[in-house]
């Protein structure tokens, strides 16, 4: 019985997963605009992140629960 070795070389192709943000933005006219909310203390281009039931910021560690109503 002979033992095959493996072949060396190049790797097989696997493509890569579609990009999700086209879901973070919406364009308006000519502008693109976000649909996310901004950080109140680091300014607009910092957006925070939505995780459950809360907002965080991972640039500042801000973070915003929503209430239970």
């Amino acid at each position: 019985m002979a033992i095959k070795s493996k072949v060396k070389g190049k790797k097989k192709h696997k493509n890569k997963p579609t990009s999700k943000k086209y879901k973070k933005y919406k364009i308006e006219g000519e502008k693109i605009v976000s649909k996310g909310r901004a950080c109140p203390r680091c300014g607009p281009g910092i957006f925070l992140a939505q995780a459950g039931n809360r907002s965080y910021c991972g640039k500042c560690h801000f973070t915003e629960f929503e209430r239970k109503d």
